[in-house]
């Protein structure tokens, strides 16, 4: 709502929006709409959708189409990890909430903890870390909390291998959904990096996380790495030609912390004339849908 996606419509010519245009408005802001779009999907597949973030200092879990749109058109709204989530509040800010304070979040529902969480991509360690150590505060979070989090990978422009031996370091699973290959956010994962374990179905995913929770005890997450639809991907060496345009970007600019990730993914968007964007909002889309089918599969097991 607040960082990722730019608050205008598609560009012209970027493709199709994912899932046809039932229920969009073609001229309304990428956040909202991709926002309520990922809400209608959880409905579908029988869930219920609760986005969380922060509206003049208080935390939301649950947000209903009038705060939505509240958040979604407040320009000063900013991101919100466990770092600042505290400090936000306090300042009577509104904020959309990174993984991290998402997290964190799942856990203070009153009717009780949130089992599955559906983003885009985690945090992780950033490129060039061994001279700046950006690394974010999402992983610590997935260490702590006993959560489900579906996404495609971690976000394209980190250091993946770095990201995904940080994960292991950390006792975190990492679930490969139907791939044996850690996908890269906009494209496919490829045999450079591959997951530690592999379901081919949400009853699969709900037993591993019932055993890690509830026979072995961990309070420790569970990403579930789930691949980009494939017919939206990015080619992955004009996403790595990209990546690496838009780093040099931000290192010319000086741009670190946590502004680097929405300046890097705004220069993915200008250089792949917004087809990132599409890639961005059908991954996001195919995620919200898998993570409702994951919570009613643990609301059956």
């Amino acid at each position: 709502m607040t960082h990722g996606l730019p608050r205008r419509p598609l560009a012209a010519g970027a493709g199709a929006l994912p899932g046809g245009p039932e229920g969009w408005d073609p001229q309304g802001p990428l956040t909202l709409e991709t926002t309520r779009a990922m809400q209608r999907a959880v409905r579908e597949e029988g869930a219920v959708p609760a986005t969380i973030g922060v509206l003049g200092g208080t935390l939301h879990i649950g947000l209903d189409d009038g705060s939505l749109a509240e958040l979604a058109a407040e320009t000063a709204a900013g991101k919100a990890s466990t770092a600042n989530l505290a400090a936000v509040m306090a300042r009577g800010q509104s904020a959309g909430t990174a993984v991290s304070a998402t997290l964190a979040a799942c856990a203070l529902a009153e009717a009780g903890p949130i089992r599955v969480f559906a983003t885009g991509g985690i945090g992780g360690i950033h490129a060039g870390w061994t001279q700046r150590p950006d690394v974010s505060a999402d992983l610590l979070q997935l260490a702590t909390t006993p959560t489900c989090v579906v996404c495609a990978g971690a976000k394209s422009i980190l250091d993946l291998p770095a990201t995904v031996e940080a994960l292991e370091t950390l006792g975190v699973p990492v679930v490969g959904y139907q791939t044996d290959l850690f996908p890269r956010f906009h494209a496919p994962g490829d045999e450079r990096l591959k997951t530690q374990h592999r379901a081919d179905d949400p009853p699969a995913v709900a037993r591993l996380c019932r055993l890690q929770w509830e026979v072995l005890s961990a309070d420790v997450g569970v990403v579930l790495a789930n691949p980009i639809p494939p017919q939206f991907a990015l080619d992955s060496r004009e996403l790595d030609e990209a990546v690496a345009k838009a780093n040099r970007a931000a290192d010319d600019r000086a741009v670190t912390g946590a502004e680097r990730t929405p300046f890097l993914l705004d220069e993915l968007a200008r250089l792949t004339n917004d087809r990132s964007l599409v890639a961005n909002i059908a991954l996001l889309l195919n995620n919200a849908r898998l993570a409702a089918a994951v919570a009613v599969a643990l609301c059956r097991t």
